[in-house]
C-alpha cells in the first residue's frame, strides 16, 4: 500500500536559498498540504513566502 504522506519536510526556504543562490531566490514557493479532502490522498498546492533572510 502506498504511503501518501508529503515524504519531505515542508520548507519555509527555497531551493535556490538552501544551495545559496539568494539572487535566484524564488520569493513564492508551492508546497502540497494535505487537505481536508473525501480521499486520504488529497493535497491542495499552496504558495508560501520564503522566510530566508538572504545571508543578512
Amino acid at each position: 500500500m502506498e504511503d501518501c504522506s508529503v515524504s519531505d519536510e515542508i520548507s519555509e526556504i527555497c531551493w535556490f536559498c538552501k544551495k545559496g543562490r539568494h539572487e535566484e531566490c524564488m520569493k513564492e514557493m508551492p508546497v502540497n498540504a494535505k487537505s481536508e479532502g473525501p480521499h486520504e490522498c488529497t493535497f491542495d498546492t499552496k504558495l508560501i513566502s520564503c522566510k530566508c533572510s538572504h545571508g543578512k
